[in-house]
């Protein structure tokens, strides 16, 4: 991928989106130090801008500073990462309860579409940039699920997780048979939730976030069975 100089109003946005974009579509692996002063001349912009979007991305939890080390993308705990997992399994039965007081056709739609354009990617895979629509596509989905609970609580602390769990699904593994596994989880998720049966939704997200638990335990080469 290569880095574009920044140009337009909002220098700082526009420097957090292209830092945001290549760390999470795996340009810069977990673990890689930044080297500030060579991003600055890439970018072309002052170490103003750029230091407040870094401030953003550690808010993210996907940058972190070591003292006397320097910048780095953020390290993958197995643990942390499996609490994380735990933690939007918390948050989505939440939002299961708010969405199946009102499901209807046209609300699950916008989830059927997303996970159908899944479904496109998983007939003929095989490209990095598949795997990385895939990925953001597995986001929007839950992301979705969050938007339609209408909590604005809920959809404020998914969205503290985002790309942090977008981080953690670019180490899981995620081959042909992964990508058909995601779509048919996302089936049981929208079957459950047309049923309007909580504890059909309940356990439907529980497997999904079981099988992301095992990619991401294949990614790592662990074998933590927490």
């Amino acid at each position: 991928m290569m880095i574009k100089k920044i140009d337009i109003p909002s220098i700082r946005d526009s420097v957090y989106m292209q830092m945001r974009e290549m760390i999470l579509d795996g340009v810069w692996a977990p673990g890689t130090r930044i080297d500030l002063n060579q991003l600055a001349a890439e970018f072309g912009v002052s170490k103003t801008p750029l230091n407040e979007a870094i401030q953003m991305l550690i808010r993210e939890g996907i940058l972190a500073v070591k003292p006397r080390s320097g910048t780095f993308v953020s390290a993958l705990d197995l643990d942390e990462i499996l609490e994380t997992f735990d933690f939007r399994l918390i948050l989505e039965k939440g939002a299961a309860e708010a969405i199946l007081a009102n499901a209807s056709a046209p609300i699950l739609r916008g989830l059927e579409t997303l996970n159908d354009r899944m479904a496109e990617i998983a007939e003929n895979p095989g490209s990095l940039e598949d795997y990385r629509r895939m990925l953001r596509l597995d986001d929007e989905f839950h992301q979705k699920i969050m938007f339609l609970s209408g909590n604005a609580q809920l959809i404020e602390h998914y969205e503290q997780l985002s790309a942090r769990l977008m981080l953690m699904r670019m180490i899981g593994t995620f081959s042909p048979k992964d990508y058909k596994a995601t779509i048919s989880d996302h089936r049981a998720i929208l079957a459950a939730l047309r049923s309007g049966e909580w504890e059909a939704f309940s356990a439907a997200s529980a497997t999904h976030v079981a099988n992301a638990k095992a990619k991401v335990r294949r990614g790592l080469g662990s074998a933590s069975t927490k």
